[in-house]
């Protein structure tokens, strides 16, 4: 649909594979947007567009397109040390890291990796899987002690920009593999339903006077 051409089996298996590995892994952010609309007995259309908007941002869905915007800032391997260097002294993040659940290697990733290469091999242009390797392997790998690994979204832009996708349609194409596991999570949710109303602690000031408007 998107090149107006059947692809090879291997470029299939390979988005077969992704739509796999995003799937659906626990009460992940969108999957809990999703369970909470569902708990309303909000339609299923409406859960899996809460979904999409919690999938939407950067610290959940949005790190593929965020980690192939930051290969083509480094733009060659040998650029990676420094670029990430100057990005870890000014404390700002190296995309594509850490996991609130996985503090190994995240599985996903594993499967990626392999994939990114020799698709890269295959295109006749191995420098973004070299740029990551070198983040990975040689930069960050001391960060590994504190449970910061590579995260399934570290290779999956890779391989969406070997493929010729743009890179604004990388959050769609993660939402296409986790439709199904937001749906069983709705359908489950409506099957023995209660209403998720999570509380709130209030840790702020107490006792506090109030002051008329018009004296602020």
């Amino acid at each position: 649909m998107l090149f107006n051409e059947i692809p090879d089996e291997e470029t299939v298996a390979l988005m077969d594979v992704d739509f796999i590995l995003h799937a659906e892994h626990g009460v992940n952010a969108s999957s809990f947007a999703a369970r909470v609309s569902a708990s309303t007995n909000s339609t299923l259309h409406a859960a899996v567009s809460g979904a999409v908007g919690a999938l939407k941002g950067p610290a959940h869905g949005g790190a593929a397109e965020e980690v192939m915007k930051m290969s083509m800032e480094i733009g060659n391997p040998e650029n990676a040390e420094e670029y990430a260097r100057n990005k870890l002294d000014n404390r700002e993040r190296i995309m594509g890291f850490g996991h609130r659940v996985y503090k190994a290697e995240d599985p996903r990733a594993r499967h990626l990796r392999e994939r990114s290469q020799a698709l890269g091999e295959k295109r006749g242009d191995p420098r973004w899987f070299q740029i990551l390797t070198h983040l990975s392997e040689d930069v960050m790998a001391p960060y590994r002690e504190r449970g910061i690994y590579v995260n399934v979204d570290f290779y999956a832009g890779s391989i969406y920009h070997l493929l010729g996708i743009e890179s604004d349609l990388f959050i769609p194409i993660f939402a296409l593999g986790r439709v199904p596991g937001w749906s069983a999570q709705c359908i489950e949710q409506y099957e023995n339903n209660i209403l998720l109303r999570p509380r709130l602690h209030y840790i702020g000031e107490m006792d506090r006077e109030y002051v008329p408007l018009e004296q602020r």
